[in-house]
C-alpha cells in the first residue's frame, strides 16, 4: 500500500489531496485516518481522495469513520486535427513566454484564471521548464487575453494550459484561443489531446462544441468528511 499526501494547495486553496495506490480494502479507513490526520495538522478546509488504479477500491459511502461523496473525474479527451477544424473567429498577437517577466505574467494569468477550477495545480517557476512544452500568451493589441500551453513530448500533442482573463470571458475569447492554439500545432499534428475535470463545465461544454470527445477516465476523486 502506498499513500500520497499532496499538502501544496493547502496553503493557496485549501485543499489537501491523499492517493492511495495498491490499498487493500480492509485498509482503506487506515490509510484514509493517516492522511486526515496530516492534512488537517496542515490546515486543509477539504480534503479530496483518489485510489490507483482508477475505480479500485474507492467509492460512495462510508469507509471506517469516513464517508467518501464522488465530487469529480479527471477524463482524457481528443480531437482529430484535419480540414473540418475551425478557423479562429478572433486574431490574437502570439507570444513565446522566454524571460522572466514574461514568465511572470504567465503565471499570474493562469493562476488566477484557474482558482476554482477543481485539482487545478497552482503553477510556479518549475512548471515553466518542462521540456517539449511550449509556453504561449495571447495579445490583441496591447492587452493581455489568455495563456496556453502545448506539452509536444509524444506522438499526440497535449494541451495542458488553456487560460483566459477572468474579466474577458463570455466574450468567445476561449473558444478563439483553442482554435488558435490547435492550428499552432501545423498540419503534422494529427490529432490533439487534453486532460480536464468533468466538475468544469464550462471547458467540458467548450471543447465538446469544438469537436473534443472523451476517450478515458484517469481518476475518479471523492470528497472525505
Amino acid at each position: 500500500m502506498v499513500l500520497e499526501v499532496i499538502q501544496r494547495e493547502v496553503p493557496t486553496r485549501g485543499i489537501g489531496y491523499l492517493i492511495l495506490r495498491d490499498c487493500p480494502e480492509d485498509r482503506l479507513g487506515e490509510a484514509l485516518g493517516k492522511g486526515m490526520e496530516k492534512l488537517k495538522k496542515a490546515g486543509a478546509r477539504q480534503v479530496w481522495a483518489t485510489s490507483l488504479p482508477e475505480g479500485e477500491p474507492l467509492h460512495p459511502g462510508p469507509v471506517g469513520v469516513w464517508r467518501l461523496t464522488h465530487v469529480h473525474d479527471m477524463v482524457t479527451m481528443e480531437r482529430a486535427l484535419g480540414p473540418d477544424l475551425p478557423k479562429p473567429t478572433q486574431k490574437f498577437v502570439l507570444k513565446p513566454v522566454k524571460k522572466a517577466l514574461e514568465e511572470k505574467t504567465y503565471l499570474d494569468l493562469v493562476n488566477k484564471a484557474y482558482r476554482d477550477v477543481p485539482n487545478a495545480k497552482t503553477q510556479g517557476q518549475g512548471d515553466l521548464r518542462l521540456p517539449n512544452c511550449r509556453y504561449t500568451l495571447a495579445y490583441q493589441g496591447e492587452q493581455l487575453i489568455g495563456a496556453y500551453c502545448l506539452d509536444l513530448s509524444e506522438k499526440t500533442p497535449q494541451l495542458t494550459t488553456l487560460a483566459v482573463d477572468p474579466e474577458l470571458r463570455r466574450l468567445g475569447l476561449g473558444r478563439a484561443l483553442l482554435l488558435t492554439a490547435l492550428e499552432s500545432l501545423g498540419p503534422k499534428a494529427g490529432a490533439c489531446s487534453l486532460l480536464v475535470s468533468t466538475a468544469n463545465a464550462a471547458a467540458m461544454g467548450l471543447y465538446e462544441q469544438t469537436g473534443f470527445a472523451q476517450t478515458g477516465v484517469v481518476s475518479s476523486w471523492f470528497e472525505v468528511v
